[in-house]
């Protein structure tokens, strides 16, 4: 299995993923969509130590990406034995016509993997501003953060939560949310 997500120039990205022999490559992203933080919402709210039912934990996802003027859309179907469906497909010439590039099941934990270790890469090449300057989105951070902490840790992220019922906020601690950056 295998992802790869490139700036090719400012607002453009170019890039493939590999799933069991099948493939779906994407060169020309554009910034029209958040790429990158819709791809890592889809596979968060799929993910019950990353979201609660009452915050949108979900067993079917999706997004898409615009490649003007085709558009890859990415769908996610979560099994109970931890497997990921996962079909991948973009426009075709014809109106109406979708062309299937990926139609496969995969350890969910697998894919999520590869998908992570390629964003933690270029979040320390470019940097939080210079990923900003390059995609005119912001880097989804905290989505980021908390299946980077999924992965390595198979728990929840730590909050804390300050007040009652009525009024509860909640806090991470900075230094922990760092270093978790930096690992």
């Amino acid at each position: 299995m295998k992802f790869e997500y490139k700036f090719f120039t400012r607002w453009v990205v170019d890039g493939f993923i590999e799933i069991n022999s099948q493939r779906s490559s994407f060169d020309g992203i554009t910034y029209v969509r958040d790429c990158l933080g819709d791809l890592l919402n889809a596979l968060m709210y799929l993910n019950a130590d990353c979201v609660s039912k009452g915050d949108g934990l979900t067993t079917n996802t999706s997004c898409e990406w615009n490649a003007e003027p085709s558009i890859t859309t990415w769908n996610f179907t979560l099994k109970t034995n931890g497997m990921l469906h996962v079909i991948v497909t973009y426009d075709g010439k014809e109106e109406d016509e979708d062309i299937v590039d990926i139609n496969t099941e995969c350890p969910y934990d697998s894919l999520l993997e590869v998908i992570i270790l390629e964003v933690d890469s270029l979040i320390k090449k470019h940097g939080v501003v210079g990923y900003k300057e390059n995609w005119d989105h912001e880097f989804p951070l905290s989505t980021f953060l908390k299946l980077k902490n999924y992965l390595l840790n198979k728990k929840t992220y730590s909050l804390e939560e300050i007040g009652d019922e009525y009024s509860e906020i909640k806090t991470s601690q900075l230094h922990n949310d760092l270093d978790l950056l930096f690992k």
